[in-house]
């Protein structure tokens, strides 16, 4: 305080302090006080220093501050130094070291006191221990890090366990679909052999009748025949009249005529009832297990003949197949998938429908198509027509499983199958089959 404004203050009525009591103040000062001349060399310290630093007052005078410098690099003393010649106060804090060489942190103000030129006549530091402080906020920083670094290992945790989770739930849908196709098949398979069965135990006994039939009609011919050279003699005899009024009573000429055509269309029958059972053994093939060389025309022709039940009172149903080649492949399997499109076409079909069904090649695939003109599929059920266990059937009339079980098959054969679609217009199914598959191709969804 320069002397002007010391004798202003005194003008004023302020009470002049004793020396003594300021100089108590600064020496009980709970702070760290430092006074230092112009170069940095140290002039005073209170015991408050000594206590915290470990040095002693005589140790410490005329040495420059920077003896309990710690190389940490905390600091920018550049700063500081200029902030101070500049005549200005500078606060920051310290890493400083003390005598025994352990670190403590420092809360410090300094600032230059000037003489009535302004010049800077010495420094002051007033420094707070900040030790605790810096312990406990660099605690609870490790704590934060330690809990964000907890929370990120806990998230990632559960981003593993909800991926594991979905994995899971993912492998037990394939698993039902799995087991479910299995029973599926078992099924067809069950079907197959029943057919075999019913057809076997038909074919025995349709046999006989139809040789039995034809047996009978040559010996109907023969007594026509009889009968008709015995007329011949017996005309212009006595008993001619009474034979034409006999032959009139029992109508020889309808008997006759009507037992060959009664004959005719029970061989017609017959030859209906063995091509039903060709087409049984057809499908379900049963001798005939793995993949083999098949006409798949012949698949076509045996499946409209076990599904026509289903068609022949909703639609019309239109062949249309080309000269093809034989394709290696599992014909029972494709039977199933020819059946389920197939019926799916007939059910979705009120009345006055139509069907086709058309069949060609080209020089690497053999393509069948299957198209109605039923209700057709709508848009946002397209994309989901081959998951497993997707209907809009009603509950307890389909599985879903019939289409999912057909891709997987379509696919293992390395084919693929197209669809074309209009709602109210009717649907086209479009199967590809590679005369030369690659077993390492895999079939894809393509939609129209």
């Amino acid at each position: 305080m320069n002397e002007d404004r010391q004798n202003s203050l005194l003008g004023k009525g302020m009470p002049q302090i004793d020396p003594l009591v300021l100089l108590r103040a600064i020496e009980q000062n709970p702070a760290s006080i430092v006074i230092t001349d112009p170069t940095g060399a140290i002039i005073y310290v209170n015991p408050r220093f000594c206590e915290l630093t470990g040095y002693s007052r005589q140790e410490v005078l005329g040495q420059n501050p920077r003896v309990l410098k710690g190389d940490d690099g905390f600091t920018d003393y550049r700063q500081m130094w200029r902030t101070l010649a500049a005549g200005k106060l500078w606060r920051g804090e310290f890493h400083n070291r003390k005598k025994n060489g352990d670190f403590f942190w420092e809360l410090a103000s300094i600032s230059p006191i000037l003489d009535q030129q302004g010049n800077i006549t010495h420094f002051l530091a007033i420094k707070e221990d900040i030790t605790e402080r810096k312990q406990a906020e660099e605690e609870l920083q490790q704590t934060v890090a330690q809990a964000t670094q907890l929370s990120a290992t806990l998230e990632f945790q559960n981003a593993e366990i909800d991926l594991q989770r979905q994995e899971l739930d993912s492998a037990y849908q394939k698993l039902k679909a799995t087991q479910s196709q299995m029973l599926q098949r078992e099924k067809m398979a069950s079907i197959g052999q029943l057919a075999a069965g019913v057809a076997h135990e038909i074919n025995n006994p349709i046999g006989f009748v139809s040789s039995n039939l034809r047996t009978l009609d040559k010996y109907t011919k023969r007594l026509a025949g009889y009968v008709g050279l015995l007329e011949k003699s017996l005309q212009g005899s006595p008993a001619w009249d009474n034979l034409q009024v006999e032959r009139k009573k029992i109508k020889l000429d309808f008997l006759l005529e009507d037992t060959a055509d009664l004959i005719e269309e029970s061989l017609d029958g017959s030859e209906r009832v063995r091509k039903i059972v060709q087409n049984l053994k057809t499908f379900s093939r049963v001798d005939q297990e793995g993949e083999q060389s098949t006409d798949l025309n012949e698949c076509l022709e045996s499946t409209v003949a076990i599904v026509w039940n289903e068609i022949k009172y909703k639609a019309t149903l239109e062949k249309d197949f080309a000269e093809i080649p034989e394709l290696v492949c599992n014909p029972q399997e494709l039977t199933q998938v020819f059946t389920n499109i197939l019926v799916n076409a007939a059910q979705a079909i009120d009345k006055d429908g139509r069907i086709k069904i058309s069949s060609r090649y080209d020089e690497k695939n053999i393509i069948v198509s299957i198209q109605d003109n039923g209700s057709g599929i709508a848009e946002e059920n397209l994309a989901r027509i081959f998951e497993p266990f997707f209907t809009t059937k009603e509950v307890g009339k389909g599985t879903g499983l019939g289409m999912s079980i057909s891709y997987e098959i379509i696919k293992k054969h390395g084919g693929e199958i197209q669809v074309q679609t209009e709602v109210g217009e009717g649907t086209c199914f479009t199967l590809t089959f590679p005369l030369e598959r690659d077993l390492e191709t895999s079939a894809g969804l393509v939609e129209g």
